[in-house]
């Protein structure tokens, strides 16, 4: 293995794991809500970031320590089930009663460098949600980056990923995962870091130099949407209470981003592709509503269920009314079930307005096939995230 912190104390390498995972997670353009994971790793131990943990808030306390033997073990045979995979995390922690690590601990344990950090960078994501994407990634970042193609994340993309990776000559520290993110990695976290800042940038400059740069603060104008704001609040709020399980709390934007966003002829087929980074689905739903008919879009979610369901019985659909509402009158509007929740679907969808439109600058939008969506969408081991 490619390290040279082996004989570093294990604390100082966390301590910097955790530093480095701090600056990554406090960037609100490499992950949003929960999203990303980094890890460090010596001989015996993987110190994985736990599910669900905020990289931007990160503590000594989010890393789960894993004996990577056990890891090795698991990754022996040609397939693991969900449940499978969650015994042997769970047998592998060293403490017991640690909250679980990230489902991406496997792939984390198989990259063999001492760091290995992980993001959904904005701008990186955009370059792969494009008809030439894999293509994009060697132009634009270098033949030292390792494309990938789609990989529902897990057990399968820690079988695949390191065998590309071995495949491309064992040299690269970057992959780049189609539809999904960034993985840099180092034999020190600092190494590991610095190229993944490097990669990043280089991904936002090409972005720039076509006419709009996608890092760029977003202006203050999110406010609570109320039944008295107006009619058509109201009345919206009405039909999402109606068909909503549970209760609804709306936050409202309606800036020049947004307008110009809902004034696109081409609005409905690009919305209608799915959410730009895979996991994001597990909070915006696969798309929005474009309008006011909830009751619609309650009708089409439930065919939307039955057609992608198969022959699971015991599948049970999740609240059917939208998450993000694209409307005329009002702009954009999140959806959760509390402001918490709202927001974060807030946040995610006006970083999600930048993606598609750089992913058409850089030659058209292009991301998860529906069938692909749901699969996380209803994703055991993602939904856990969100309880």
């Amino acid at each position: 293995m490619a390290t040279d912190q082996r004989g570093a104390p294990a604390e100082a390498l966390r301590r910097r794991t955790v530093e480095a995972s701090r600056r990554l997670g406090g960037d609100p353009f490499l992950v949003l809500h929960g999203g990303g994971n980094t890890s460090a790793k010596d001989h015996d131990f993987l110190w994985a970031k736990a599910s669900g943990f905020d990289l931007g808030a990160l503590t000594p306390e989010g890393l789960v320590q894993l004996r990577r033997a056990d890891l090795e073990r698991m990754l022996e045979g040609a397939s693991l089930s969900d449940t499978e995979m969650m015994d042997g995390y769970a047998a592998a922690t060293v403490e017991p009663g640690r909250p679980a690590p990230t489902i991406e601990a496997l792939l984390h344990h198989a990259l063999p460098f001492a760091s290995v950090l992980h993001t959904h960078a904005d701008a990186i994501v955009a370059i792969t949600d494009t008809e030439r994407g894999l293509d994009l990634v060697t132009e634009l970042l270098g033949d030292e980056v390792v494309p990938v193609p789609y990989v529902m994340p897990g057990f399968d993309l820690a079988k695949v990923v390191p065998e590309l990776w071995r495949g491309a000559g064992s040299s690269a520290r970057a992959i780049v995962l189609q539809h999904h993110g960034l993985f840099t990695m180092g034999d020190t976290v600092d190494e590991a870091l610095a190229l993944h800042l490097e990669l990043v940038e280089r991904a936002e400059a090409r972005i720039a130099a076509l006419g709009r740069p996608i890092r760029a603060p977003f202006a203050d104008t999110v406010s609570e949407l109320r039944p008295g704001d107006s009619e058509q609040a109201r009345t919206l709020l009405t039909e999402l209470r109606r068909y909503s399980a549970g209760h609804v709390h709306a936050l409202r934007c309606d800036d020049d981003e947004v307008r110009a966003f809902l004034a696109r002829p081409d609005l409905e087929r690009l919305t209608d592709l799915g959410p730009t980074t895979l996991e994001h689905v597990i909070r915006t739903k696969r798309v929005p509503l474009l309008g006011d008919d909830v009751a619609g879009y309650v009708a089409e979610y439930r065919r939307y269920f039955e057609r992608n369901r198969g022959a699971d019985e015991a599948l049970v659909m999740l609240d059917p009314i939208p998450r993000v509402v694209l409307h005329p009158d009002l702009g954009l509007v999140a959806v959760g079930a509390d402001a918490k929740a709202a927001g974060a679907v807030m946040d995610i969808y006006r970083h999600t307005i930048r993606v598609i439109e750089a992913a058409e600058r850089l030659g058209g939008y292009r991301t998860v096939t529906e069938a692909q969506a749901f699969g996380l969408e209803y994703w055991e081991l993602e939904q856990r995230r969100l309880r």
